[in-house]
């Protein structure tokens, strides 16, 4: 079975980890092409700062997905990035998954390249959630709310998160889920 995946990433500190997921996700047999929020950028880059080796990497997986960009601006019938996107794709997932783009994608907004993507997914195909945020802003009343509705959606599959330290020095829930979870769950759910 084929695993192409849509890794979108978000403005989240959990971003930090990116590369790691990458490479677990091509070590487990997963085809990547990755869909980047502009609040996602300056964790991206802080990384890639850190380790400039990474850079021809990301770029590599980030241009097979930017290529579809051209298809908007083409004249030739079929080319609609999202939808070729959607087409290829196996499976979606939003890791680490910002308060922001969840609560999007569950009030199906299409603001942005990747809540349009999630949008167009059609629902036989799973969109894995992997949540990072503060304590405080995963205990939002509201928040919280967003996610009874995003867990009533057959397809979408929320992996954590976690409690633990978070980025922040605070303690409690709010941390990403495990890499080696995220991809067993994902490998569990798509075989």
């Amino acid at each position: 079975m084929s695993k192409n995946i849509i890794l979108g990433i978000t403005g989240s500190v959990a971003t930090v980890m990116i590369f790691k997921l990458i490479d677990e996700l091509e070590k487990n047999g997963f085809q990547v092409k990755i869909i980047t929020t502009k609040a996602s950028w300056l964790f991206v880059l802080s990384v890639l700062a850190r380790k400039p080796g990474k850079i021809f990497k990301f770029l590599e997986i980030w241009e097979s997905g930017l290529l579809e960009f051209t298809g908007a601006f083409s004249k030739e019938k079929g080319k609609v990035r999202h939808i070729n996107l959607v087409k290829w794709a196996d499976a979606m997932l939003i890791a680490p998954a910002s308060a922001n783009t969840i609560s999007k994608v569950v009030h199906a907004f299409a603001d942005n390249f990747l809540t349009t993507t999630a949008l167009a997914m059609p629902a036989n195909k799973k969109i894995f959630i992997a949540p990072a945020m503060n304590v405080n802003m995963w205990q939002n009343p509201f928040f919280l709310k967003n996610m009874e509705e995003l867990k009533k959606e057959q397809m979408y599959k929320v992996i954590g998160p976690v409690t633990g330290t978070l980025q922040c020095g605070d303690e409690g829930i709010g941390k990403m889920a495990s890499i080696k979870d995220i991809v067993e769950r994902m490998n569990n759910e798509m075989s």
